[in-house]
């Protein structure tokens, strides 16, 4: 449990839900069509040989193993936490922003460390070894390639999780046995200590002993994350962690303000129902089934006349009792006459 609440499961969080959902549709699909290779991103040769930009995107959609599969899917369900700091359509829009800004921070960053770190290589065949420039033939270094997977969102998530969500509660864990006292025997027969004596007794530490959040749980999550690839993985994790930090000082532009449409945050959280929706409105609009806004003579001719359907007619009667309801209110309130200020106070007074 990472904290102490009665909300279990996906509740209040359709984001996360979908996102666990497609993850794992996702994961399988990939594995059964044998789509891995399409999710590499690697420098060369897919960048500079065949000129594939399509994959600076393309390789956050999905992992590749099922270790790096049950380690996202438990930071994904665990992070539903930040669903509900953030809100539904905030959290969402935070995740696109992220999947965009570690796309490009991670291309540059393997891009320039590669260049760069073959040119320190040359300088060092070169100057001290001696190596003709014929030799020194450009090669991938650890630079080149990275593991598939939204592992820099996760990463940038995990730094909003450690500054927004609260702790809720410490624990600790004895590292060694507390000393024992002496018997009650040889205490008795034990001459009194001294003041001095008694102090460096009351200064011993009776045991070693670590002091761990709720949060612990996360920490060691997001290591395995980390160290599970090696190279490969730890590179869209650092990269992942600095856009997270830029969106905590608020340097990430679009962090703070933009949101995503709420037409497309539906559709995606949601598409049966909005389709569904879309097709209502359609109807509505050009199947003849407008219910007009006016006096209850015109409801009532409307609902004789225009409306056929069933849920037409109830939503019409709804309507048709809602204004009634709103016209005795009006009488009433006109028949009460109003009544002076002064007699208002005294009759509280007199109460």
């Amino acid at each position: 449990m990472t904290q102490l609440t009665p909300i279990r499961g996906f509740t209040n969080t359709p984001v996360t839900k979908v996102i666990c959902i497609i993850t794992t549709i996702l994961a399988l699909s990939i594995s059964v069509l044998q789509l891995k290779p399409y999710l590499r991103l690697s420098i060369d040769p897919y960048i500079i040989e065949y000129f594939q930009y399509w994959r600076i995107l393309n390789y956050q959609i999905s992992v590749v193993n099922e270790s790096d599969y049950l380690l996202v899917i438990l930071l994904w369900f665990h992070f539903k936490n930040l669903e509900r700091f953030y809100g539904s359509r905030k959290y969402f829009s935070i995740i696109i922003l992220f999947t965009l800004y570690n796309a490009a921070f991670c291309f540059i960053f393997m891009s320039f460390a590669q260049l760069g770190l073959y040119y320190i290589l040359y300088i060092l065949k070169s100057v001290i070894f001696n190596i003709p420039p014929n030799d020194n033939q450009y090669q991938s270094l650890i630079f080149n390639e990275i593991i598939p997977g939204p592992l820099g969102i996760l990463s940038s998530l995990y730094v909003c999780y450690g500054t927004f969500i609260p702790v809720s509660y410490h624990f600790k864990i004895l590292l060694s046995k507390p000393f024992s006292s002496t018997s009650s025997d040889s205490t008795s027969t034990s001459p009194t200590p001294t003041s001095s004596e008694s102090q460096s007794i009351d200064r011993t530490p009776s045991s070693k002993e670590l002091t761990l959040t709720n949060h612990f749980p996360i920490h060691i999550i997001y290591t395995l994350l980390l160290l599970n690839n090696g190279a490969k993985s730890i590179i869209p994790c650092l990269v992942g962690l600095l856009v997270g930090k830029l969106h905590i000082y608020e340097l990430l532009p679009g962090s703070k303000n933009w949101l995503l449409s709420s037409i497309i945050f539906r559709f995606l959280i949601n598409p049966s129902k909005s389709i569904n929706n879309g097709i209502d409105l359609v109807t509505r609009r050009f199947g003849g089934g407008y219910i007009s806004l006016g006096s209850n003579d015109n409801l009532a001719s409307n609902q004789n006349s225009v409306t056929t359907n069933p849920d037409q007619i109830e939503e019409a009667e709804e309507i048709l009792d809602d204004n009634e309801n709103r016209n005795e209110e009006h009488e009433i309130r006109a028949e009460t006459p109003v009544r002076p200020l002064g007699s208002q106070f005294l009759d509280t007074f007199r109460s």
